[in-house]
């Protein structure tokens, strides 16, 4: 690579207390990766975490006003400097060596995300996961075990916790969907939708990122918007037949239909039309490589 590229991690908050502050001092004083900023997205916080940022040059704040995460990311993105961008939670600390090891496996022109191995933040559990994959048709996911040493490999998905991306490859994707509300299945799809277009997605488990996985957020996520997430993934990407069978198998649900009818009547289907018309392989394709398990479509 030469020199080394800027890389911008771009890490986007809201009400994360002290955890902010900890994730950007860790990414500061932790990457060995010599070119670096950090770009904080703050999301509409109340609790006043983002006036206790590090004071290095490094760091620069952008306000969001409450745009939601895949929108606040898109903004976070569009203000790096960078060649390179990471989007990193702001619960987490980092290892030494993991940005070299998601920009080396970047390199390969076709590949569009790289994801890292994650362990619990604060805990003596050893489990390290590293990409993640459906197990049920209600698409629920499960990660991947992550052995050391281990060379970056195919996934399915990588998690939103950590996601790294070439600039340009991230614009030619299409960016987060910001048709889909403030969290949920937005790291999933953007995943499927690489795949689709024809890159490949990868998971780098000598990359180690700790997260801190709570069971309370900072922020509220309406069920709702949830589920609106996981309707509109399943309306721009997947047959029809699949589409019926993957909501059937949520069973009855409460503002399912209120939820159907957003869905269908915004703009799922005009951008659905538009990645049809680039894309490369389908999703019988992915679900035959990735999940054979779910391949069956419904007659």
């Amino acid at each position: 690579m030469g020199a080394a590229e800027l890389c911008s991690v771009v890490v986007c908050t809201r009400n994360e207390g002290a955890m902010l502050r900890r994730t950007v001092v860790s990414v500061l004083e932790m990457t060995a990766y010599p070119s670096i900023e950090v770009v904080v997205v703050d999301d509409g916080s109340t609790d006043g975490s983002c006036d206790d940022l590090p004071q290095d040059p490094r760091v620069r704040l952008v306000r969001g006003r409450e745009l939601g995460l895949p929108a606040a990311r898109n903004l976070g993105a569009a203000e790096a400097r960078g060649a390179y961008v990471v989007f990193l939670d702001a619960h987490c600390e980092v290892s030494a060596n993991w940005i070299d090891v998601l920009v080396a496996a970047l390199q390969p022109p076709d590949v569009a995300v790289v994801g890292p191995a994650f362990t619990a933040l604060d805990s003596d559990d050893p489990y390290r996961g590293c990409g993640m994959t459906w197990v049920s048709e209600r698409l629920e996911t499960a990660w991947f075990a992550a052995p050391r040493p281990v060379p970056p490999a195919e996934v399915p998905f990588a998690p939103g916790g950590c996601q790294a991306w070439r600039a340009d490859t991230f614009a030619a994707v299409g960016r987060f969907d910001e048709g889909m509300t403030r969290w949920g299945f937005e790291d999933i799809e953007i995943s499927l939708r690489a795949w689709l277009l024809g890159y490949r997605v990868l998971g780098a488990p000598e990359a180690e990122v700790a997260h801190h996985f709570r069971l309370e957020r900072a922020f509220t996520v309406e069920d709702a918007g949830v589920l609106h997430n996981y309707l509109r993934m399943l309306h721009l990407h997947l047959a029809p037949e699949r589409i019926d069978r993957f909501t059937a198998a949520l069973g009855p649900y409460p503002g399912l239909d209120d939820a159907l009818r957003t869905v269908t009547g915004g703009d799922a289907g005009e951008l659905r039309a538009e990645l049809a018309a680039v894309r490369v392989r389908d999703d019988d394709w992915f679900l035959a490589t990735f999940t054979p398990h779910l391949d069956a479509v419904a007659a």
